[in-house]
This record gives C-alpha cells, structure tokens and sequence, in this order.
C-alpha cells in the first residue's frame, strides 16, 4: 500500500468577539445567608440564520428557553412576596448556553457567591407546553438526593418520577446545571415527563416528536396560542416547593 500520499487543504474563519452578561438577583437568607440556593435558566438563543420555508430567520427560542425564564421570573416573584427564607435565594439567567454553556460556565469557575456554601440549585431548560403529565422526568438521574426531595413533593401531585428518557443523547452534559456539577454542586434538572394526562404516552411522545422535529433549534420555535400550562404550572410549583 502507497503510504506516501498527502494531502493539503484550507479554510477561512472569521472570528468576532461579543460581550455578553449574565444577569443574577439575590434574596438574602435570615439566618444562613451566606449559604445559597440558586434557580437557573439560559436567556440566549442562537439568534438570527438562514431563512427557514415560511421566510422567517429569527430563532425566537420561545421553549428553548423562553419557558425557562419566564419560570425564572415567577420563582422570583413568589420568593418575593413569601416570608424570607433561611438561605439566601440567587435567580441567575445565564448567557451563552446555545453557544456551549459559556454563561454558566464562567460564573461556575468565578461565581459571586461561593460554590462550596452553594447548597443546592435547580436548572430550567425548554420546560412543558403541552399539558399536564402522569410523570416528571428526571435528566441524568441518579445524580443528587435533590431527586428524592422532587419524588416527595410529586406525590403531593399524584405524580411519580421517571429517569432519564434518553440518556444516550447526553442532555444532562449540555444544559447549564453541568458546571455546577462539574464542581460538586447538588444540581436538580427535571421536566414534565411525556405521559400526559389528556392522551397519555402516545400523544405525548407525539407532541415532543413534532417539537424536535419542527421547532427545535429552528426558527418555529415560537409561542403559541395551542400550549397547554398546566403541567408547567405543577411542574415550576415543584421547583419552588424544592426551594422553600
């Protein structure tokens, strides 16, 4: 066999520098505030491309994770109104996610509120629009005894947990919690399962195969009169009950 044979190739790359920030706000404790609990979701998308068939090339994100901070935002809107808590309460949108968990990353390797007083933190990344489930899905499970506090507060619901659904696609690697991880930080990321209660499984994994299908990371990722919050709803409740 010929082994002298070489090959020679070349590409251009444009590179651009961007600022980014992410935004952080703090409920101090009453009694051990210099310990945390942080709530976390991505603001970022991945912004403007290609026109898709429609003609549209705004990737609005309005799942991925527009779910995420507007869950944010009402997590912080019931801390705010309920009596203080024991543990300081830290809501982060983190930036650069979609561009490889930039956002998180760096606040994880300079975080503002030290990571080994950091007692626990739930991640929220493109939660459930289509209804309330039977289940809630636990990514990467096994991880943290957080689980087991997500299983007692789910019963209350008469909901049961359920791992990870596809762990062979490595989301628990790839959203925001996973610095944390990396770290030693007990991190929580759990969404509605796919087991609906208006249809069951079938018309559940129906509705997120059309959603990976059509929308996701395209720019139909758009809000829609159609969704269903009503397993959002149990399931941000969840969130705050885990918190508090």
């Amino acid at each position: 066999m010929d082994l002298k044979t070489t090959l020679s190739g070349g590409y251009q790359v444009t590179a651009k520098e961007i600022v980014s920030h992410n935004v952080i706000a703090r409920l101090p404790g009453t009694k051990h505030p210099d310990e945390t609990v942080v709530y976390g979701g991505h603001w970022d998308h991945i912004g403007i491309g290609a026109p898709d068939a429609n003609g549209d090339k705004i990737f609005n994100g309005a799942v991925d994770n527009g779910t995420g901070i507007a869950a944010l935002l009402e997590l912080a809107r019931a801390f705010g109104k309920a009596p203080k808590p024991e543990r300081s309460v830290v809501m982060i949108a983190f930036t650069g996610e979609e561009s490889g968990l930039l956002g998180s990353e760096y606040y994880a390797s300079n975080p503002i509120y030290p990571l080994e007083k950091t007692v626990a933190g739930i991640n929220m990344d493109a939660l459930n629009v289509f209804g309330a489930t039977k289940n809630i899905v636990v990514v990467g499970n096994g991880q943290s005894s957080l689980e087991d506090d997500l299983g007692t507060f789910a019963k209350t619901q008469n909901r049961i947990l359920s791992p990870d659904e596809k762990p062979e696609a490595g989301y628990f690697f790839r959203s925001d919690h996973f610095p944390f991880v990396k770290r030693g930080v007990p991190m929580l990321y759990a969404k509605g399962g796919k087991d609906l209660i208006k249809g069951g499984i079938e018309a559940g994994t129906a509705k997120e195969t059309d959603y990976r299908d059509k929308r996701y990371h395209q720019a139909d990722d758009e809000w829609s009169a159609d969704w269903d919050m009503a397993g959002m709803v149990e399931d941000v409740t969840l969130y705050y009950q885990i918190g508090a």
